[in-house]
């Protein structure tokens, strides 16, 4: 009995301890995979991005095994009005500090986007890059920014809704908070003018004067005889 007690014992010890150990070696990602991984190059997280507002540059790479996912096309143009891209429409793209006239925070920024290039990776991986360069203050100057990016399913909306209800969102959504430069300071490369103590003064003309000294020649008297004179005619 006393044998066969100790046996029970070890068998529960036994079992407990596998069981905490399978529990150990489970683990839980909180962040599903997406088919579309998409990434920011620029601008960096806390960097400061351009100057009076201009040289914002924002560089965006998404990958897929997938290529129906990714669908875009190249594209080398100068950029349009904001929008959706024409060959990369599944492309949302949102600045915090769009101007009011160009539609605000929401407005899809894609068609700024001057080029679009696509890849093939040694993988099979698709792969397809954004990059847009601002030429105007009119997304903020001397502000903190927030950049959101991500790729849709078809044809992205012109205005992004704010909880992405209705959209078949298949990347993850890019979020990046930095700064845009503010006033650059002056350049200006005028000399500036010297203090009153190092002017150097003008140079000076002497005039001088020449004393001509008359010679006095020596009189020389001759005698004659004067008639008499006759007197005033009255």
């Amino acid at each position: 009995m006393l044998v066969m007690t100790a046996a029970l014992v070890l068998a529960g010890c036994s079992s407990g301890g596998a069981k905490k150990k399978a529990t150990a070696t489970t683990t839980t990602s909180s962040t599903p995979a997406t088919a579309v991984t998409g990434e920011a190059l620029s601008p960096a997280p806390g960097s400061t991005q351009g100057s009076s507002g201009v040289g914002v540059m924002v560089d965006l790479v998404f990958r897929t095994k997938d290529p129906l996912l990714l669908p875009a096309a190249v594209r080398t143009a100068g950029p349009g009005t904001p929008g959706t891209n024409p060959v990369f429409a599944g492309l949302e793209v949102t600045l915090s500090g769009t101007d009011p006239a160009l539609g605000g925070p929401t407005a899809n920024l894609a068609n700024l986007f001057q080029t679009v290039a696509v890849s093939q990776l040694a993988d099979g991986t698709r792969e397809v890059r954004a990059v847009w360069i601002s030429a105007t203050g009119r997304f903020g100057v001397g502000v903190d920014s927030t950049l959101e990016a991500y790729v849709v399913r078809g044809v992205a909306p012109t205005k992004a809704p704010p909880d992405l209800n209705g959209l078949d969102v298949v990347s993850n959504v890019i979020h990046v908070q930095f700064h845009i430069g503010g006033q650059a300071p002056s350049t200006s490369t005028s000399s500036p003018t010297p203090p009153a103590s190092s002017t150097t003064p003008a140079p000076t003309t002497t005039v001088r004067r020449t004393t001509t000294t008359a010679r006095v020649l020596p009189t020389t008297t001759t005698a004659t005889t004067s008639p008499p004179t006759s007197p005033p005619v009255t």
